[in-house]
């Protein structure tokens, strides 16, 4: 069960996203903030799978308790709801189970983030990611080393949030293979954890999230 808690201003929009997520059987409402500051009390005390945040009409304040939120508490998903003038100013993709997505998303794709980032991925919004992600690298840098198409097919198993043993039984190659993949993916992508890899590798359009 994905614990989830709904941080938003209004009590009119904190209803509507509990009815979203209760709506799904494998998610459930854990709490309810009307303000950044409850939602990361709320967070420390109860450590739900995600935290479902409207942004609103976000202030400087906000932002620095979003961004305290996601650094304090690493393991914690984070799905924001937002618009585009908000972007630079939030919480680098670096960090990981993040999901970025408009105010009036519809319900399927919140809950697909709420799902996604509870796996462990980045999940972007298209309308989003120019405000969001910067230039992969500098114009003079060569490009990343080309993905062979075994390693693609890890790469989008990896991306479902699969361990190494899954993805070997589905691709029907051995757990020390799949780990060779990996070790390349991380290798050519420049990537520091399966995470990253695949935010780096949905940047460049090697996969879609």
């Amino acid at each position: 069960m994905i614990e989830v808690v709904v941080v938003a201003a209004y009590p009119m929009v904190r209803a509507g996203l509990r009815a979203v997520v209760e709506a799904a059987a494998d998610c459930a409402v854990v709490g309810e903030a009307a303000s950044l500051a409850e939602g990361v009390a709320l967070a420390g005390r109860l450590e739900p799978t995600v935290a479902l945040v409207d942004l609103g009409q976000a202030g400087p304040a906000d932002l620095a308790e979003l961004a305290g939120l996601a650094s304090d508490e690493p393991a914690l998903g984070l799905v924001v709801l937002t618009d585009a003038a908000a972007g630079p100013r939030l919480p680098p993709l670096t960090r990981g189970r993040l999901g970025y997505l408009p105010r009036d998303a519809d319900p399927s794709a919140i809950l697909q983030a709420v799902r996604g980032v509870a796996a462990g991925l980045v999940v972007l919004a298209p309308e989003l990611v120019p405000s969001l992600v910067a230039p992969l690298r500098p114009t003079d840098q060569a490009p990343a080393e080309a993905l062979t198409g075994r390693e693609l097919e890890v790469l989008a198993l990896l991306a479902q949030g699969l361990p190494n043993k899954t993805i070997a039984v589905r691709l029907a190659i051995s757990e020390h293979t799949v780990k060779f993949h990996v070790g390349a993916i991380l290798a050519k992508l420049g990537a520091a954890s399966r995470t990253e890899a695949v935010m780096l590798a949905a940047r460049q359009g090697l996969l879609m999230l």
